[in-house]
């Protein structure tokens, strides 16, 4: 099994209002058809930097389940639900949205927290 992880953790305050202290977890899991499956990694390789450089981003990942063939794992974090909601209405992400039924073999299942408190292990 091969495990494809692409991440990226922003550090610092991003220039998003600092007075909201909301933390939103994205979870998307998604099954992709056998033959669409270098399509579907491409695609969303496509969308990784430009989610990146939005002001609310906190991390934006995309990752390969290594235990589940043709399963991909997207997880994020947002600095607010107003970072959330702008990421998408970006044309990158709608892009994605229309084009995805072609490329999955089942519904995505995803998951939004709205994290109330966060503690970081070192």
């Amino acid at each position: 099994m091969i495990l494809i992880c692409v991440s990226f953790v922003f550090w610092g305050s991003p220039s998003w209002a600092d007075d909201d202290n909301e933390l939103i977890v994205v979870a998307g899991q998604v099954k992709v058809k056998p033959e669409k499956e270098k399509e579907f990694i491409s695609f969303s390789e496509s969308l990784i930097s430009p989610s990146r450089a939005e002001a609310g981003a906190i991390s934006y990942s995309f990752y390969k389940d290594g235990t589940q063939d043709n399963v991909y794992i997207f997880y994020e974090e947002w600095k607010n639900q107003a970072a959330l909601d702008y990421h998408f209405q970006t044309p990158y992400f709608k892009e994605f949205v229309k084009k995805a039924p072609d490329l999955l073999a089942e519904p995505p299942v995803i998951k939004i927290y709205h994290v109330a408190s966060l503690k970081v292990l070192n």
